[in-house]
């Protein structure tokens, strides 16, 4: 397995392609591009932002969904070729960015659980959403969130069942968040897993960077490798964890021997 960072670690030091820069300071395999709102959803931006990588491979693209990909499903027609000129947009700046993933979070709910099979059209919707990221080099990546309709380990038995092939993002922070074992969601989503987004949460509830928490790092990297995952482990902290940058570099290290 290889190990990267997110470009969303400095939101909030500069623009995007600000932090994108940043990572540079790091030793990394790869990195993740946040996109953080509309204007850099397009070929352009891509460019600018692979410039500022400074030759570190971007691997995987992640907008802000909760700006569009819950109008994906609307019932007007309107209100969903809006969102999916948004969609495109991503499309065209992870192809830019020479990306391979589209990392998604799909709908949410306000007021409950929305299980999978209640999406309006999703199969319909999801066939023409992976056959435009395709168009542009890209897999889209369904990602459990502790919000969306992805939260759970029969959530995303379900959708490998709707959707045949799905691919899927193992987000360990989103899982500790439901309360759920990430080991649980690795093994709901099995070889369907391509990617991994990796933080900790402590004894109280907190999160923190991996290595300091309650996560047995060891055991969930064994299982991923059992199912014949390989590929890349990103580290996804939020700013307030990512201000210490040697904290960075030994939660890097340390995720990188969990994954040996």
């Amino acid at each position: 397995m290889t190990v990267g960072m997110s470009t969303a670690a400095f939101y909030g030091h500069g623009e995007t392609e600000d932090q994108a820069a940043m990572l540079r300071e790091f030793p990394l395999d790869a990195c993740e591009v946040f996109l953080e709102t509309r204007s850099e959803y397009s070929a352009a931006f891509g460019v600018l932002v692979r410039e500022r990588l400074s030759g570190l491979p971007c691997l995987s693209v992640h907008p802000k969904g909760s700006q569009f990909e819950q109008d994906l499903f609307g019932r007007s027609k309107r209100q969903a070729q809006d969102a999916l000129d948004c969609f495109r947009g991503v499309c065209e700046a992870g192809q830019a960015l020479g990306a391979k993933y589209y990392v998604f979070h799909g709908p949410f709910s306000v007021s409950g659980r929305l299980r999978p099979g209640a999406i309006h059209e999703l199969a319909e919707r999801m066939a023409l959403l992976r056959e435009l990221a395709g168009t542009h080099g890209l897999e889209l990546l369904w990602e459990n969130v502790s919000w969306c309709a992805l939260r759970a380990p029969e959530d995303a038995r379900e959708i490998a069942a709707l959707l045949p092939g799905m691919g899927f993002v193992l987000d360990v922070k989103q899982a500790l968040r439901a309360g759920i074992s990430p080991v649980d969601m690795a093994r709901a989503m099995g070889s369907g897993v391509r990617h991994v987004h990796a933080l900790d949460m402590d004894a109280e509830g907190r999160l923190c960077l991996p290595g300091q928490g309650t996560v047995d790092w060891r055991e969930l990297m064994g299982t991923l490798r059992a199912q014949g995952y390989g590929g890349a482990v990103i580290l996804e902290p939020y700013e307030h964890l990512s201000r210490d940058h040697g904290a960075l570099r030994r939660s890097l290290d340390f995720l990188r021997m969990a994954a040996m």
